[in-house]
């Protein structure tokens, strides 16, 4: 019966977040690390401050932890799918695995201000801004480089 009532939980909580097209306050965990979940239900990441980053394989029951190679703090994420995922962090981090995490690679940043979002479409196509959304930029090409994005009228 306990099984049955957090299958349900669990699939209303996907329900209700898989409309997100990006992270929201909501993902924000009381210890101020935030989840990033995948199109891949049972796949998700978390990330920290101090540069920590976890992913877990079976729907968030455990997690394992993955060097990311930076001490800054994580704040945001995107993860198009359950291979590839970009994280952003303060003075202008921009992460990039694209084999689950075995390898995170720093990548060069368009800000050197703390970056607070980021949404991805694959493993080439993302967007970075930082808090204010006065700062956006894009990149096609994996990171390689970056554009502004047009401002919305």
């Amino acid at each position: 019966m306990k099984r049955l009532a957090l299958l349900c939980f669990l699939f209303i909580c996907l329900l209700t977040i898989s409309a997100a097209p990006h992270q929201s306050p909501s993902d924000a965990l009381p210890q101020g690390g935030v989840i990033v979940l995948t199109p891949v239900d049972q796949y998700a990441w978390r990330v920290w401050p101090g540069g920590k980053i976890e992913f877990s394989f079976d729907y968030s029951r455990t997690w394992e932890s993955q060097k990311s190679g930076v001490t800054t703090d994580l704040t945001s994420g995107s993860a198009p799918s359950g291979r590839v995922c970009w994280v952003v962090g303060k003075a202008g981090t921009v992460l990039l695995t694209t084999d689950q995490g075995k390898h995170w690679k720093k990548l060069a940043s368009p800000i050197t201000e703390d970056i607070a979002g980021v949404y991805a479409l694959d493993a080439k196509r993302a967007s970075v801004w930082t808090a204010s959304h006065k700062q956006s930029f894009g990149t096609n090409d994996g990171g390689s480089t970056w554009s502004p994005n047009a401002e919305k009228q």
